[in-house]
């Protein structure tokens, strides 16, 4: 199952790993709709593991921030990702606001790594 528009791109690999990149900074009805599209992607794939390239995602709105937080991330736990691999660019305000969330992520078994580039994500989820 695989996603694509001009804001995001989502696909599934056979290794259980579900590909996000962002392609530009999105609105915040943009940005939830996308990341609601992830949900689909983990419920109807029951990937456990999620690469997400947001080096083009810009910063993140206190708000949608919030919401992630307080509705997406709860979802997705549910759902069964265990493992995320972020990856990260030289934006500091883009890095502040995935920061943000990430440190407020709960899970006993949710694990996360910061990666500066998508062969050494995936490599480390696939490995792990």
């Amino acid at each position: 199952m695989n996603f694509k528009n001009d804001v995001v791109n989502i696909s599934y690999d056979p290794n259980g790993i579900i590909h996000y990149s962002w392609n530009t900074t999105p609105t915040s009805e943009e940005f939830r709709f996308a990341l609601n599209k992830g949900l689909e992607v983990i419920k109807a794939t029951k990937a456990n593991k999620w690469v997400g390239d947001v080096r083009q995602l810009g910063a993140i709105d206190v708000s949608d921030q919030t919401w992630v937080n307080t509705e997406w991330f709860p979802s997705a736990l549910q759902l069964g990702i265990k493992k995320m691999a972020v990856i990260l660019g030289d934006d500091i305000f883009n890095q502040m606001s995935v920061e943000e969330i990430m440190n407020n992520v709960e899970g006993s078994d949710f694990v996360l790594r910061y990666f500066p580039g998508t062969e050494e994500a995936v490599k480390w989820l696939k490995d792990n």
